[in-house]
């Protein structure tokens, strides 16, 4: 039985050069997933964007970051869920942080003094109807589990 090195696993980890990542998120040997991969670009970008905004509003720039990552994270442990009734409740609170910074990013941009990213805000409200369709299809099937259970009976 190896045992797990630790030390020799974070050296090859940094043995190239740290850059950005140049590929989808799914591109890294994982099924091909839009809104896993949307939402990574959408954390990327507001990472980026609250750099910027620190030297306006460090806590509006927190606040926007913490929302925007948390999008991102909560859809990829949705994909992990041990059913249904779980992928749901985190695709929820993604979704309720997605509105977070939505709210966030359209109080900094009626700002004429704040930075702007209109890409940003563009993509942040595309995902609305990619969740959106997301979420019905899977509360939908959700209901009609419950109905075949419930004939089953």
């Amino acid at each position: 039985m190896n045992d797990f090195d630790a030390n020799a696993w974070l050296a090859f980890l940094l043995e190239g050069e740290l850059a950005e990542p140049t590929v989808p998120y799914s591109a890294q040997g994982r099924k091909p997933n839009r809104v896993v991969d949307e939402t990574f670009e959408l954390a990327s970008r507001v990472m980026d964007y609250s750099e910027v905004l620190v030297k306006q509003n460090a806590v509006f720039a927190d606040q926007i970051l913490r929302s925007g990552t948390s999008v991102g994270s909560h859809v990829r442990e949705a994909q992990g869920a041990q059913s249904l009734k779980a992928f749901i409740n985190k695709m929820k609170v993604a979704h309720q942080e997605l509105e977070e910074t939505d709210y966030r990013l359209d109080l900094c941009h009626i700002k004429a003094h704040y930075p702007h990213d209109l890409e940003l805000v563009r993509r942040t409200k595309a995902l609305f109807p990619l969740f959106n369709a997301i979420l019905s299809t899977s509360i939908a099937k959700q209901k009609a589990e419950r109905l075949d259970k419930r004939r089953m009976s």
